[in-house]
């Protein structure tokens, strides 16, 4: 599927560093995927109730990677579902600011098979959204 890459954008240092206090995470320069490396499921709810706290963009981008990747690291496919339902309308909302991380997560260079648990999920809402926006 050749689909056109959104712009580029990434956690800032100042978001991170908030939440890295907050949470109580690890941090350090060289940790580039650092919302992948700490993200837990077990505090996915604790994720999805800061993100819908945050006024700052920037935090919210870092807390929707964090959320995605803990949403991944779900085993429990009914656990998972329930926890997408309630991550689509936060995405649907946002979905200017996280473009670049829906369209990451689709992982549209590389086969299905070869993507994320949650890549066909990313790759219907991607759809979904480019759709709306083009009707």
């Amino acid at each position: 599927m050749k689909v056109q890459e959104p712009k580029f954008r990434c956690g800032t240092e100042k978001a991170i560093k908030e939440l890295v206090a907050k949470y109580d995470y690890p941090y350090a320069e060289w940790m580039q995927d650092w919302p992948y490396e700490i993200a837990e499921p077990s505090e996915i709810e604790n994720y999805f109730k800061h993100y819908d706290e945050q006024k700052d963009e920037d935090k919210k981008f870092s807390l929707m990677e964090m959320l995605i990747q803990a949403l991944t690291n779900i085993e429990d496919q009914r656990e998972f579902d329930k926890n997408w339902k309630l991550l689509i309308p936060r995405i649907v909302k946002d979905f200017e600011l996280h473009e670049y991380t829906v369209f990451y997560w689709s992982c549209f260079r590389e086969k299905l098979k070869d993507g994320w648990k949650v890549t066909p999920y990313m790759r219907e809402l991607w759809t979904q959204m480019k759709n709306e926006k083009n009707v």
